[in-house]
């Protein structure tokens, strides 16, 4: 006679005459008529095909016949291991099974009162996910003292072992962490998981098995796990503490598993993951026309295989993309590998990262951060107090080399599987999937919160698009990003993300940016602004939202007044307004004569630095002498700017003290309607320029704005 686990083999073959799955009202049946034997054979089939939930009433059946019968309450402890996270309550029954416990139990016997060796090793992983860590070892050593070397679950109980003893070191010295359960909104009574979030924060991406909300998927559900099919959802950040209702995302069928992997920095590319042929591999889809193309297999050679590829993360810069596989050649279980994207476009060939991130146990769900050297996965093997724990490697880009992963300790991992960690792009906010007693159901999404596991030495730019009326900003409005003094040259096309209009994009310490907005193709500019990012060690977060009129396409501003406060030195705003197509001022009259005034005496007072920001607009009057509005607001900043910068190199007052700069250029106001070219109020008041010198802090002194016109504001001739 043989153990449970090698009996149900046999059995399963040899029981013809009953089917696995059954209906509540099937199984309501079977129990009237069901004779003792039945119910053992029932019972063991149903636990043999995964139908866990129902196998539980067959064992409550038996247990009503013989509750002291070690056979049946091992039967319960076992099916209720496997059904649910709060493991506690399978300890009862285990330990009332391993009170007789038989070598050769006969689990095809309905007189079988004996439960087999296994009883300890299911104790063992009871004791060990429910954090009793002393009782774990007991049992998973009883075990082993009690089998032969031959058992399946010998190298199991060896390795948990090695685990625990890993438990009781963190344990010790637990972490920092903030933990905290996303709660009913985004976790429900159905397994979610496989969490992204998008780089600035704002935007969750998971997979739920959870009921549609048009019920749709009512009566799909995968047979053997009793589940809805996955479904891939994301939810939009109301407050630092609350989600808006997740929405289903449009390519997700009810009657196919698709399941989050990654998104796309600009989050109009996802991959997914999708298994058709039983080996499951990497899918992609990407956003057009308002909506997100069919799953196609991702088009980069080496990556899918006859293997199973179950994840892919990609860097936000596009330049690496790390992926999962338990093909051959690796180191054994599931390999990280990597590929990189070569000058000439194409991808390389796939690279395992090595013995130093992948070992004969599996390593999965990488992750790597904005600075493209931190590098997240789950590793279930020697290293690990239970199951996937995260771990966190750091590459040393010199040699190229991976540090020694470390786990990141407790309260973030658990004795549970812990897997799919994802994080802002500042590292400090991280999202993954545990497997919990005290969620909501079988796995669930976790946020944590810390403060040392931040990003240094990084630069990015986020931001959001939003319309004045609330609409969705058209697909074609999109951002060249230059870097205007980088050692290489740098231009980069920014989209917007498809669900708020954010944006995002990594960005070199201590240069000088400027954004372009522009639609119709990339066809029409409408805006310009510059920035630069900070010299200092640590993260740099540029924050530029932009606010536009849909009807005008033109970007709507605070008024262009500087949040000033306490200055020494006053600061002072000069706006002038410009007639049809004028571009020229003079230093000599008008508000520059103002300006360069005003400095002067703060010249004369000891001032010594000076920072002038020039911002300039074209109304929507066609032009008949520069190529578009765009180009004629152009020059008036670069005008101004050339006749400061001649008026201040010519002063030796001012001699290298003054420091101009270009920020805002766009064209704004209503769209142009033929033949009200001489409405002046209508089109003027966006034909200006706005030189602004900054103040210096101390005194509570508000910026003086002064406004001045040409001679004659005339609109565009006949």
């Amino acid at each position: 006679m043989k153990s449970l686990i090698i009996n149900l083999l046999v059995l399963i073959i040899s029981i013809n005459s009953l089917n696995a799955q059954m209906t509540d009202q099937q199984i309501d049946e079977f129990l009237k008529t069901a004779t003792d034997r039945e119910l053992v054979q029932k019972n063991t089939t149903l636990m043999l095909e995964g139908f866990f939930d129902q196998s539980l009433v067959i064992a409550d059946e038996l247990l009503k016949k013989e509750p002291d019968n070690a056979n049946f309450n091992y039967r319960k402890g076992f099916a209720i291991f496997n059904s649910t996270s709060d493991y506690s309550k399978a300890i009862p029954y285990l330990l009332k099974g391993k009170e007789k416990i038989n070598a050769n139990s006969d689990q095809m016997s309905p007189h079988e009162k004996s439960a087999p060796r296994e009883v300890l090793y299911y104790l063992g992983r009871s004791y060990h996910l429910t954090n009793d860590i002393d009782n774990a070892e007991k049992y998973y050593t009883a075990y082993l003292d009690n089998t032969s070397k031959e058992n399946k679950f010998v190298l199991d109980a060896q390795l948990r072992l090695k685990q625990c003893a890993n438990a009781k070191e963190l344990m010790a010295i637990p972490r920092n962490y903030h933990i905290i359960n996303l709660g009913d909104k985004i976790n429900t009574e159905h397994p979610e998981y496989a969490p992204i979030i998008s780089l600035d924060g704002s935007v969750l991406y998971f997979t739920s098995r959870r009921l549609r909300a048009d019920g749709s998927n009512k009566d799909i559900k995968e047979p053997y796990k009793n589940l809805h099919l996955e479904d891939v959802y994301y939810a939009q950040r109301i407050d630092v503490e609350t989600w808006d209702t997740p929405q289903l995302m449009d390519f997700s069928l009810p009657e196919r598993n698709e399941a989050t992997v990654a998104v796309s920095s600009d989050e109009r590319s996802f991959y997914i993951y999708k298994d058709d042929a039983g080996n499951g591999d990497i899918f992609k889809t990407e956003y057009k026309d308002s909506k997100f193309e069919n799953l196609s297999p991702i088009d980069v050679e080496g990556v899918n295989t006859e293997a199973w590829e179950p994840h892919i993360t990609a860097s936000p810069d596009g330049k690496y993309k790390y992926f999962s596989s338990d093909r051959e050649g690796g180191f054994g279980g599931r390999d990280i590998y990597r590929i990189t994207k070569l000058p000439n476009g194409q991808w390389s060939k796939p690279m395992n990262l090595g013995p130093t991130i992948n070992t004969p146990y599996d390593e999965d769900s990488p992750f790597i951060s904005v600075d493209n050297k931190t590098l997240y996965f789950s590793h279930n093997g020697e290293k690990s107090i239970g199951g996937f724990d995260v771990f966190v490697s750091v590459l040393n880009e010199e040699d190229q080399s991976w540090s020694d992963p470390i786990n990141l300790g407790v309260p973030l991992n658990s004795t549970g599987d812990d897997i799919y960690y994802t994080t802002t792009a500042d590292g400090l906010t991280g999202y993954y999937t545990s497997f919990r007693a005290d969620g909501f159901g079988e796995k669930d999404i976790y946020e944590v919160r810390n403060d040392y596991l931040g990003i240094d030495n990084i630069a990015v730019l986020t931001g959001k698009v939003s319309s004045t009326t609330g609409e969705p900003i058209p697909e074609d409005v999109a951002f060249t990003l230059k870097c205007l003094n980088c050692a290489q040259e740098s231009i980069r096309e920014i989209n917007l993300r498809p669900s708020d209009g954010g944006f995002f994009a990594t960005l070199e310490k201590c240069r000088d940016y400027e954004i372009i907005f522009h639609h119709k193709n990339g066809e029409e500019e409408f805006y310009r602004e510059k920035f630069s990012t900070d010299c200092n060690q640590g993260y740099d977060n540029n924050v530029h939202d932009i606010l536009i009129d849909l009807n005008t396409m033109s970007v709507i501003t605070d008024g262009d007044v500087q949040e000033v406060n306490d200055f020494v030195y006053s600061p002072l705003e000069i706006k002038h307004f410009f007639g049809y197509n004028n571009i020229e001022l003079s230093t000599a009259t008008g508000g520059l004569k103002d300006l360069v005034e005003e400095m002067s005496k703060q010249a004369e007072n000891g001032r010594t630095d000076f920072v002038i920001t020039i911002n300039a607009s074209a109304s929507k009057v066609p032009t008949r002498t520069f190529k578009n509005n765009m180009t004629l607001a152009n020059k008036r900043a670069r005008y101004v700017y050339d006749l400061l910068d001649e008026y201040f190199k010519n002063n030796e007052q001012f001699e290298n003290a003054v420091k101009l700069n270009i920020n805002k250029i766009g064209v704004n106001g209503p769209s142009y309607s033929y033949g009200t070219h001489t409405q002046i109020d209508k089109y003027a008041p966006y034909q200006y320029v706005i030189i602004q010198l900054n103040g210096q802090s101390e005194n509570d002194e508000e910026m003086k704005v002064i406004k001045s016109k040409d001679n004659e504001l005339k609109m565009m001739p006949k």
